[in-house]
Formats: structure tokens, C-alpha cells, sequence
């Protein structure tokens, strides 16, 4: 068994025995909040077992590269015309990007998790795993 198996199994492991905890909890209020916890918790978790593989890692990176791309062309475009009104505009729309994307509650890391979930489901269905 590879590496890859073997992670792809204790979180697969990890997830049913979580699953089947929340399934015996007393009450239905118990069990929702559970569920409602799981749900919050389950992409961190994901990331945390899946990025030790580099193949998960690079896609992620990839997938911050164009989605941030909002930020880092304008600054591109920036420092290559350097010194001409057009320099300032970038500069000035790259940073007031940068600035909603810093602040809090923004969606940037989850829909990077997402868009990282996907490709990689993809790419796994492609190759005949599942």
C-alpha cells in the first residue's frame, strides 16, 4: 500500500468514526449541532490529511494564483509601467483588492478549499480513484 492509500484510508476511517458518533448522540439537538459542527469542520480536516499529499498542495497553490489574480496583475501591470498615471491606477486597484481580500469574512481560503476539493475530485475521477 502506498502513501497515498494509506492517507486517503485513516481519513476515511476518521470520518465514519465521526460520523457514527454524532449518529448515537441522545437528542435530535444534540445530533443537529453535531452535524452542523462536522459541516464547519469537515474542509479544515480535509485540508489537514489531504496536503500532505504535493499534488493536493501544488492545485492549491494554482488555484490561489488565479483566484488572487485580481490582486497580483494589477501590481504587475504596475511596476512594469512604472512612473505614469497608469502605474498609480494599478497600484491604487491591486491594494484596494488586497484589502477586501485581507479583511475578515471574506470567502477567499474557503472557496480556494472548495475550487481545490473539486479539481482534485475531478482529477481523481479521471485517474479511477475514488
Amino acid at each position: 500500500m502506498n502513501k497515498l492509500s494509506t492517507i486517503e484510508n485513516q481519513y476515511k476511517q476518521s470520518q465514519q468514526a465521526w460520523k457514527a458518533k454524532i449518529k448515537a448522540k441522545p437528542t435530535k439537538a444534540k445530533r443537529f449541532w453535531s452535524w452542523v459542527w462536522y459541516l464547519i469542520a469537515f474542509p479544515f480536516i480535509w485540508i489537514w490529511f489531504n496536503f500532505r499529499d504535493w499534488h493536493t498542495m501544488l492545485i492549491f497553490v494554482i488555484v490561489m494564483a488565479v483566484v488572487s489574480i485580481e490582486v497580483w496583475l494589477p501590481y504587475l501591470l504596475g511596476v512594469i509601467t512604472w512612473g505614469s498615471d497608469f502605474s498609480k491606477w494599478c497600484l491604487s486597484i491591486g491594494s484596494a483588492c488586497w484589502v477586501f481580500w485581507l479583511m475578515p469574512a471574506t470567502p477567499f481560503i474557503p472557496l480556494c478549499i472548495v475550487l481545490t476539493i473539486g479539481i482534485k475530485a475531478v482529477f481523481n475521477k479521471m485517474k479511477g480513484r475514488k
